[in-house]
């Protein structure tokens, strides 16, 4: 007999609705674990060693911002002070 691997959708309002009612001990379970995957997934993500930006550092600029579906915006329009 083989095995069968089913992979079930669930429209994400359903799966927020299941968590608001899920007791709190086991919304805390839910938070570790989605808090582990997240840590894992950052680490697989990010460089091991950080950027040598050699004896001046990080070069000064503007402050910037991440907006999911548009991209790296500049916090405060483009006039913002650097």
């Amino acid at each position: 007999m083989t095995k069968t691997t089913v992979k079930p959708q669930i429209p994400f309002e359903l799966f927020l609705d299941a968590i608001a009612n899920l007791p709190l001990e086991e919304k805390h379970q839910l938070w570790q674990l989605l808090n582990d995957e997240i840590n894992q997934s950052e680490r697989n993500f990010l460089p091991e060693d950080s950027y040598d930006w050699g004896s001046q550092g990080q070069p000064k600029g503007k402050p910037l911002e991440y907006i999911p579906g548009v991209g790296l915006k500049v916090v405060g329009g483009k006039n913002a002070p650097t």
